[in-house]
């Protein structure tokens, strides 16, 4: 695996772990589902970012949002 797509991912169970880790101090049932949603939003951001900085890919975006649902589900498990 590319390095940039691991650091899509890495970025994405990042964002998922805080968003989800937040989440479930508030609302418990809710925290899986707001961890992957904080990957996909933080996936799709990048990408728009990247229409004038970079070169958008929706692999970049897959990438994050696996990341992002890899860690949401040990707040699924938990």
């Amino acid at each position: 695996m590319a390095h940039d797509k691991r650091l899509h991912m890495a970025f994405g169970a990042v964002a998922s772990f805080i968003a989800g880790l937040v989440t479930l101090f508030i609302s418990n049932p809710l925290a899986p589902w707001a961890g992957i949603a904080a990957a996909i939003f933080v996936g799709v951001a990048k990408e728009i970012w990247d229409v004038k900085h970079g070169t958008p890919e929706f692999l970049d975006f897959l990438a994050t949002a696996i990341g992002g649902a890899l860690v949401s589900i040990l707040f699924f498990v938990f």
